[in-house]
């Protein structure tokens, strides 16, 4: 049995070691030690064997050790700044959705929807920047556009959620939507008639607000990818998640 555990945290980014399996570990992140603090949080685990140059590994068995009284090292971090890029994909595992209140939900990994149908797409980019963007492009070419070498605004890689419009700007798109997400329905709407206007493939909906979505937002699950490649976490239906994940689900919905 390891002995600790690696997980990459996405907001904010980090490659974190920990002795707490993970949804203990989920729990820690969101309310802390002491409940002083909450706040959601979403990680990978990451295979315990991983080790990359950009890391000092070293540090994992030195400090994440068990204390004086036998309780486990929480967590010891081991890079804040340029971690995503360096964590191969091979490497990650489940995908941890943990809300302010501590409950977790595990996905794993899926094959990706062959077919989107969809006419317009509205991401909330996590990791390694966080805006949220509306698009004609589908998950695949999306994460092709974003990491492409060739364009002065990519990224290595890229991790985003698909948000589903009609759950925040009303499926008429002329409602008030979320209470939660204020301004948004209007700005959401804007963007996709300049996506129309300009034929462009992206627009930027706010460049700055990170988990900008409510966990009732997710359409249909969450991509990370590069050029070459592209993992899906598919997300169960409110209907599955009602019947298995009542806990999670009810404290997804506060």
């Amino acid at each position: 049995m390891e002995k600790h555990h690696l997980y990459l945290s996405v907001i904010p980014e980090a490659l974190v070691a920990s002795m707490l399996p993970a949804e203990e570990f989920g729990r820690y992140l969101a309310v802390g030690s002491h409940k002083r603090t909450s706040g959601a949080a979403i990680y990978f685990e990451v295979d315990p064997g991983f080790s990359a140059e950009f890391f000092d590994m070293d540090i994992v068995k030195e400090r994440c050790v068990a204390k004086a009284d036998d309780s486990p090292k929480r967590s010891v971090y081991l890079g804040i700044y340029r971690v995503l890029e360096h964590i191969p994909l091979e490497a990650l595992g489940k995908l941890y959705l943990t809300t302010r209140d501590g409950q977790v939900l595990a996905l794993e990994q899926g094959a990706p929807p062959e077919d989107f149908a969809d006419e317009y797409y509205l991401y909330d980019e996590l990791c390694p920047v966080h805006p949220l963007i509306a698009s004609r492009l589908d998950p695949a070419a999306f994460t092709r556009f974003a990491t492409n070498p060739e364009s002065p605004l990519c990224v290595p890689k890229i991790f985003f959620t698909q948000l589903d419009p009609d759950a925040i700007i009303g499926t008429d798109r002329t409602a008030e939507g979320s209470p939660a997400i204020h301004n948004l329905p209007a700005r959401i709407k804007e963007c996709f008639e300049e996506l129309d206007a300009a034929d462009k493939p992206t627009k930027t909906v706010d460049r700055t607000r990170q988990l900008t979505f409510r966990w009732n937002h997710i359409k249909n699950g969450c991509f990370i990818g590069d050029q070459s490649r592209l993992l899906y976490y598919p997300f169960p239906s409110a209907s599955k998640l009602d019947r298995d994940h009542y806990q999670w689900w009810r404290s997804a919905n506060l």
